[in-house]
C-alpha cells in the first residue's frame, strides 16, 4: 500500500490524519471553546459580587424567602412562620444549611453558589448537544446563556428563578446523555440526575412539577420498551416527587395542613374578575368566593382555587380575553410601554439603554410612545416566530433531535400554559428561559445560519427507530 504524501513549503513529507482522530480533535477543541467565554463570565460574577454593596442582591421576593428563612433559623423545620407556608420553602430550606454556616456572609455565599450551578447548568447542555447533530448550534447557545443579561445576571440575586432554569437545563442534558448511552436502563446514573435535578427545581417552586413528570413522561416513552418502562417512570417520578413531599410534610408538622403552600387561589385571583388585566397593572380584587371566609389558610387558598376555575369555565369570553392579555404579559419585554410582571429588580435594568433612555423626557417619550410599542412588539413576536421555528427544525430532524425539541418545546409552554392560568409575569418565564433560548438560537440559525443550517453527522436514528425499539408500533 502506498501512502500518499506531499511536499510542505519545507520538504517535510506529511501524511493525512485519518478522518476519526481529526473528528476526535475537533470534538475536543469545540469543547475546549464551549469553557471559554463561560468561565471568563463566572470570574466577572466573582469580582462583581466582591465589589457590590452588600456583596449581594436580592430578587422580587428576596425579602419574604430571608423572612421564611428567619423562621426556620429561630424555630426550626417546623416553624410556623407564615412566609414559610404562604410561599413553597423549598428555597428557604436550601438556604437554611447556608445561614448555618456562613452567617453574615449568606448573601455573597448564595450568588457563588447560584452563579456556579449555572454556569455548570449551562456548559453540561451545551456538551450534551457537542454529540448530537446539533453540535454547530453548541457554541451559540454557550455564548447566549452566558451572556443574556437577564438570565445570567439574576444567578446574583436571591430567588428560585436562575437556580430552577440551570436545573432544568441539567435534567435535559442528563437525558440526552442517557439517549446516547449504550443501554438505556430506567435506573441509570442519567436518569436519576435528571429526576434529581427536576426535583429540586419543583423544591424552589412547585410548578414545574408539571414540566418534570410530562418530560419524563416524553422521554419513556421514546426510549423504553414497555417491560422497562413501568420502571423507568416509577422510579423518576418517586425521585422528583421527594421534593414536594418535604414540604407536605413540613406544613402538615408546622400547621397541620396538607398542602404544598398556600398562595396559589391569591395568584389565580390577581389573573382573574371582571376589572382583572390579567397581570398587575389593574385592579385584581379576584371574585366572590364565600367558601373561602372561612376554615385555615389551605382551605381558603383551596376554595380560592376553585371559586377562579368556576369563574373561568361561567366566564369563557372574560377568560379568553384575559388569557391573550397573560400570555403577551408573560413574553412581554423587561422594560417599556408593553412590559408587565415583577422584574423591577432586573440586574438588567441598571445598564439597560432603553431605561437610562428614558430618564430624560425626550427619551421617555421615544422609549414609551409609538417607536418604544413597534421595537417592543418586533422582540416580543420575533422571540415567539424564533421559538416555534426552532421547533419545527428539530421536529423536521427527527431523532434524537426531535425528541430534546419536544422536551424543550413542551417544557416552554407549559410554563406558559401555567402562567395563563394564574397571573401573566414575565418574570414566570425566567425558569424555562435557557431552554426558550436554546430553541430561539435554533430557529435564528436556521434561517440565517448558511451552512450552520445543515445538522452533523452523528445521532443517525430516528424517530421510527425509536418507536419499534421501545415496542410503541408492532
Amino acid at each position: 500500500m502506498v501512502e500518499k504524501r506531499y511536499e510542505g513549503s519545507r520538504g517535510v513529507k506529511m501524511a493525512k490524519k485519518p478522518k476519526a482522530k481529526v473528528r476526535q480533535q475537533t470534538s475536543k477543541n469545540l469543547r475546549r471553546n464551549l469553557l471559554i467565554i463561560p468561565s471568563i463570565v463566572l470570574l466577572a460574577k466573582f469580582i462583581w459580587i466582591a465589589a457590590m454593596p452588600g456583596h449581594g442582591l436580592l430578587g422580587a421576593d428576596g425579602e419574604n424567602y430571608l423572612s421564611a428563612l428567619d423562621g426556620l433559623i429561630k424555630d426550626g423545620f417546623t416553624s410556623d412562620a407564615r412566609n414559610l407556608h404562604y410561599w413553597p420553602a423549598g428555597y428557604p430550606l436550601l438556604m437554611w444549611p447556608i445561614a448555618a454556616l456562613f452567617k453574615s456572609q449568606l448573601l455573597p455565599v448564595v450568588a457563588m453558589i447560584q452563579s456556579i450551578l449555572y454556569f455548570l447548568g449551562s456548559i453540561y447542555f451545551v456538551d450534551q448537544l457537542r454529540v448530537t447533530r446539533l453540535a454547530r448550534f453548541a457554541v451559540p447557545t454557550s455564548l447566549i446563556l452566558a451572556l443574556n443579561p437577564t438570565l445570567s445576571m439574576n444567578s446574583v440575586a436571591i430567588g428560585y428563578e436562575t437556580p430552577t432554569a440551570a436545573l432544568l437545563l441539567i435534567a435535559m442534558a442528563s437525558l440526552i446523555r442517557h439517549f446516547n448511552s449504550t443501554e438505556r436502563k430506567p435506573r441509570s446514573r442519567d436518569v436519576i440526575i435528571g429526576s434529581i435535578s427536576f426535583s429540586l427545581a419543583t423544591f424552589m417552586q412547585p410548578r414545574l412539577i408539571i414540566i418534570a413528570f410530562i418530560s419524563l413522561l416524553i422521554w419513556g416513552f421514546a426510549t423504553q420498551a414497555k417491560k422497562s418502562l413501568l420502571a423507568f417512570v416509577v422510579i423518576s417520578f418517586v425521585i422528583v416527587a421527594i421534593a414536594p413531599g418535604i414540604m407536605i410534610i413540613r406544613n402538615q408538622q408546622a400547621m397541620g395542613f396538607t398542602s404544598i403552600s398556600t398562595n396559589l387561589g391569591t395568584t389565580m385571583f390577581i389573573g382573574i374578575g371582571d376589572e382583572a388585566t390579567g397581570g398587575y397593572n389593574g385592579k385584581y380584587n379576584g371574585v366572590p368566593c364565600p367558601a373561602a371566609e372561612k376554615g385555615n389558610e389551605a382551605q381558603v387558598d383551596s376554595a380560592k382555587v376553585k371559586c377562579a376555575i368556576l369563574w373561568d369555565l361561567k366566564n369563557p369570553g372574560k377568560f379568553f380575553k384575559l388569557a391573550i392579555s397573560k400570555a403577551i404579559f408573560f413574553w412581554s419585554p423587561w422594560f417599556g410601554p408593553v412590559a408587565n410582571g415583577t422584574m423591577a429588580r432586573n440586574p438588567w435594568l441598571r445598564i439597560d439603554p432603553f431605561k437610562n433612555m428614558a430618564t430624560t423626557q425626550e427619551g421617555a417619550n421615544t422609549v414609551f410612545g409609538g417607536t418604544g410599542k413597534l421595537v417592543s412588539w418586533l422582540w416580543l413576536i420575533g422571540q415567539l416566530f424564533l421559538l416555534f421555528y426552532g421547533f419545527r427544525y428539530l421536529w423536521r430532524a427527527d431523532g434524537l433531535e426531535r425528541l430534546l425539541g419536544l422536551n424543550t418545546f413542551s417544557a416552554v409552554v407549559l410554563n406558559w400554559l401555567i402562567s395563563i392560568g394564574t397571573i401573566g409575569d414575565h418574570r414566570f418565564r425566567i425558569p424555562t428561559m435557557g431552554l426558550s433560548l436554546f430553541l430561539q438560537i435554533v430557529g435564528f440559525m436556521a434561517l440565517f445560519g448558511g451552512k450552520s443550517r445543515l445538522l452533523g453527522s452523528q445521532s443517525p436514528l430516528h424517530w421510527k427507530t425509536f418507536e419499534r425499539n421501545a415496542n410503541l408500533q408492532p
